[in-house]
């Protein structure tokens, strides 16, 4: 395949653009900027995976955004640091943000989604890779870590989401931001999602996350630019898919798939409500030997609070 080999063939110049980094990078006393790479993975049949490398060196981390109806553009601030030491790779997955798909009910589907996540490392010619999932990604995660688990050498798992239905329900029954969820239903009503996707995804993109959608206007407002960055066809069709992949589960339960996992995992969680919370605390008791931080405020996206700690944090389980 000429992109496999294309790839391929900047695999070693990316480890000779590291070294270089690090050495002028040492010489000055300060961390460079990471080189950045676009592109996309060509499907069978039709269609493409967007991705973005960011960084140079031999080890590979996976980045798995969440939703699933989002894309991986919010995921950079948090990651890209990484970039300095290992090489990052984020995309956005199938009929999601920039990855040219049809929408077809029938592939999009979490099975669907761990076969493309296999095409994206076979097109990268990596071997064993560190996942870093968000929220549903920590989902996408676990189910590619049981399926390929020669493939995963780590998994962080930042605020994921609920690992059975039981969780899922109990967040349901919370308060609920009344004012917010009718405003969100008034502009259902007229079609704002569909007329005005853009204008719509930047006052709501936090019912994404339903049931326990976010309506703190300080933190809609922080993240808009970077949850709304997608072609309007793709913000419309996100609500559709969000429905679309969780439901191919046929009931959510990943007791099971999170005990069969073998690679070392750690939970990072931000504080949040009492549901979400307990969660987080099943995935690290159910998963073998899996370790879990708690973070400060804002939950789902810890690394917007305590940064400093955030990043330690996460460094140090990649072994830096």
């Amino acid at each position: 395949m000429l992109w496999g080999r294309v790839t391929f063939a900047r695999s070693g110049a990316r480890v000779a653009v590291a070294a270089a980094l690090a050495a002028l990078g040492a010489a000055c006393d300060t961390i460079l900027p990471a080189p950045i790479e676009n592109g996309d993975l060509p499907l069978p049949r039709h269609g493409s995976l967007h991705y973005t490398v960011v960084g140079a060196a031999a080890d590979t981390v996976i980045v798995l955004h969440g939703g699933p109806g989002l894309h991986s553009r919010y995921l950079r601030a948090a990651f890209d640091p990484l970039g300095t030491r290992h090489t990052v790779i984020y995309y956005d997955q199938r009929g999601r943000g920039r990855s040219a798909v049809e929408i077809d009910s029938t592939t999009l589907t979490a099975a669907q989604d761990v076969e493309d996540l296999d095409s994206l490392r076979r097109f990268f010619h990596l071997s064993r890779v560190t996942l870093v999932g968000h929220h549903w990604g920590a989902v996408l995660a676990v189910l590619y870590a049981k399926r390929f688990p020669e493939h995963v050498a780590r998994l962080l798992l930042v605020s994921p989401s609920y690992p059975t239905a039981s969780y899922l329900y109990w967040a349901a029954t919370l308060p609920h931001d009344t004012r917010a969820t009718e405003a969100y239903g008034r502009a259902i009503m007229v079609r704002a999602d569909s007329i005005d996707p853009e204008t719509f995804c930047q006052h709501f993109w936090g019912f994404l996350f339903s049931p326990r959608e976010l309506t703190d206007p300080v933190l809609v407002h922080r993240l808009a630019g970077e949850m709304c960055d997608a072609p309007p066809l793709a913000l419309r069709r996100s609500w559709a898919i969000n429905r679309y992949v969780p439901t191919s589960l046929h009931g959510l339960n990943l007791r099971d798939t999170l005990r069969a996992v073998t690679a070392p995992a750690l939970i990072v969680q931000g504080v949040t409500d009492t549901a979400t919370a307990e969660g987080a605390r099943a995935w690290a008791e159910w998963i073998p030997g899996a370790k879990k931080v708690d973070l400060s405020e804002p939950g789902p996206f810890p690394w917007l609070g305590n940064r400093g700690r955030f990043d330690t944090v996460v460094r140090t389980f990649l072994g830096e």
